[in-house]
């Protein structure tokens, strides 16, 4: 086994209730799919697996069984779905399978009601939510995908003692979820039992595992024969006690495609980079000039004609003195995206037309740019373009000390040293329709050194 796939870590898990003080771990990570980080980790008695996965990354998603989708193996759904990883939800009826807890699919909602031992996971729209099981406020609104499970294993941080459960003091296969502190991570473990060097754990020791990885709020899912984890290209993955997949009511599984949206991040991030752009260095008064930019999509937000605009700076949202009208959205919003969309990972581009203000002196004059996603935010780097305007009637001497042409000795764009978020945070307050994605213009270039599109 390469040593760069497995680091071995003597890994001091706290004592609990019953369980050994210390052991030694071999760990081995990979990265089977974008976003997905899988941990086969062996202890001395003890074979289990973790799939981190993160909510924020370009692509990933999270998907539960719909009603005509239940009584599958893990792998049946995970194929399904088209995903790339799943595993076993919910504890069920082996009659009717239907489950314990509330389970929901695309907003549609059966199985059990929230009563007071379960915990409904719940993933909508840039929120996730796993409140405690004694609580009995049924599934939000706003949640999309639903899976149950019990008990609550950590809250917060703070373990919870399950030791009067009997599902809880003894050993079994398991399968748990867990959430870090921010909620942009999820965990998935499944844990081996009821076999030779597969001892299976309490919910004792299913805590510190969790504890070990930086888990701060948990819950048990169904277990035992049910446990099974699933991962596309490598399978199973998993030692399910059966000897085989178990036909199980719900699931739980990661699409994780590498680009496009993350409807379950918590935190929706604008971010941009790469920018390439074409701009005139001089103009005449009156004359017009087409400009283009390109920049990559960082965020996890995908860009739209609708919402994402280049936007004014210095001051931010003043109004350009090179405004055309019926081509710029607004005086200080000259352009959104080109085209209906841009994912995350995509390039996207952005055009417009500047028609040069009337000046009786060649002038120069700086333009200031940046993304911002209207009425949420500004982001990415200002970019100061800087453009010698000369009178109708021909070119003019500049004032004493004024360089007509700044730009003849390189390139235009963000000082090196300027923290380009500095004065972009915050709301958008400008003229245009709707929420607007910003746009980051940087790296502009004279035209006779311009990259070609």
């Amino acid at each position: 086994m390469s040593r760069a796939l497995v680091s071995r870590l003597a890994l001091a898990f706290a004592t609990v209730a019953g369980a050994p003080a210390a052991a030694y771990a071999a760990d081995t990570w990979s990265d089977p799919h974008p976003g997905v980080r899988r941990l086969h980790r062996t202890l001395s008695n003890q074979n289990l697996n973790v799939l981190v996965v993160d909510l924020c990354a370009p692509g990933v998603s999270v998907r539960a069984t719909a009603s005509n989708e239940r009584q599958r193996t893990v792998s049946s759904f995970g194929a399904l779905v088209g995903a790339q990883a799943a595993v076993n939800g919910d504890f069920f009826s082996f009659t009717d399978y239907s489950t314990n807890g509330p389970s929901r699919s695309g907003g549609a909602g059966w199985g059990g009601a929230d009563h007071g031992y379960v915990a409904p996971v719940q993933f909508g729209a840039n929120q996730v939510a796993l409140p405690p099981h004694e609580g009995t406020g049924g599934v939000e609104p706003w949640a999309r995908e639903v899976v149950s499970g019990h008990p609550t294993l950590l809250v917060g941080g703070t373990r919870r003692d399950n030791n009067g459960d009997s599902l809880c003091t003894a050993r079994h296969p398991r399968t748990a979820l867990g959430l870090n502190a921010g909620k942009d991570k999820l965990y998935l473990m499944v844990v081996d039992g009821r076999a030779t060097g597969r001892a299976g754990m309490t919910c004792d020791e299913l805590i510190a595992q969790f504890q070990s990885l930086g888990v701060t709020d948990a819950v048990n899912l169904d277990g035992g024969g049910s446990s099974t984890m699933w991962v596309a290209g490598s399978g199973v993955v998993n030692y399910p006690s059966d000897g085989n997949q178990r036909v199980v009511a719900n699931h739980l599984a990661i699409r994780a495609a590498g680009s496009g949206d993350s409807p379950n991040c918590p935190v929706r991030r604008y971010e941009a980079s790469a920018p390439v752009m074409e701009a005139p260095a001089e103009l005449t008064s009156g004359e017009e000039a087409v400009v283009w930019m390109e920049l990559k999509n960082d965020g996890n937000v995908t860009w739209d004609v609708s919402q994402t605009r280049a936007g004014t700076q210095d001051p931010q949202d003043r109004e350009s003195a090179f405004f055309k009208e019926g081509n710029w959205l607004a005086p200080n919003r000259p352009s959104g995206a080109d085209h209906s969309t841009y994912a995350p990972g995509m390039v996207g581009r952005f055009t417009w037309v500047m028609v040069a203000p009337e000046v009786e002196q060649t002038t120069r004059f700086d333009e200031t740019f940046q993304l911002l996603q209207e009425g949420v935010t500004w982001f990415g780097p200002k970019v100061t373009m800087s453009i010698v305007v000369h009178p109708r009637s021909g070119p003019t001497e500049p004032d004493a000390g004024e360089d007509p042409d700044p730009g003849a000795d390189g390139d235009a764009g963000v000082d090196p040293g300027e923290d380009p978020g500095a004065d972009g945070g915050g709301c958008s307050t400008g003229a245009g329709a709707g929420p607007l994605l910003g746009l980051a213009l940087l790296g502009l270039r004279r035209r006779r050194n311009l990259r070609s599109p």
